[in-house]
């Protein structure tokens, strides 16, 4: 299994999926809680359940791989990863918020007079940084 994170000063998005890149689950959790989300993802991954939003969380699972994006104050997400013997990679996260509206979209699809709009025009109603992270995660995969 693979961790996709998309950091923030405020709170980051993670995401889970299988090796072969295929969505499972992702959430948004405060940035001040990283270390309990870690704890969590480590020692007890069930305890995810608390921030997920999308998806179902898998049983059982083991981390394989982190994939951190490179943006705003990913060094303290890295340092907190590498504190946990975690094996974590450093990804580029130019454009995946833009990328992640499209994964929205894909996943809840607009119904009524929106299902008119062209989707680059929609703004999705919720916080995306989650679905950052599996873009960031795909990105890393996929190459």
């Amino acid at each position: 299994m693979y961790l996709g994170i998309d950091p923030g000063r405020q709170k980051f998005g993670w995401a889970l999926a299988e090796e072969n890149g295929v969505f499972c689950a992702s959430g948004i959790v405060p940035a001040d809680s990283l270390e309990v989300f870690v704890q969590a993802l480590v020692e007890s991954p069930e305890q995810l359940a608390q921030w997920r939003i999308e998806g179902e969380i898998p049983l059982g699972f083991r981390i394989r791989k982190v994939f951190c994006g490179d943006g705003t104050g990913h060094a303290a997400y890295l340092e907190t990863l590498l504190a946990w013997q975690l094996d974590v990679e450093l990804t580029r996260e130019t454009n995946t918020t833009l990328e992640a509206r499209d994964v929205y979209w894909k996943m809840h699809r607009p119904r009524g007079l929106r299902r008119l709009l062209p989707v680059s025009l929609l703004v999705p109603p919720r916080c995306i940084d989650d679905l950052a992270a599996y873009c960031i995660l795909r990105r890393a995969v996929n190459g």
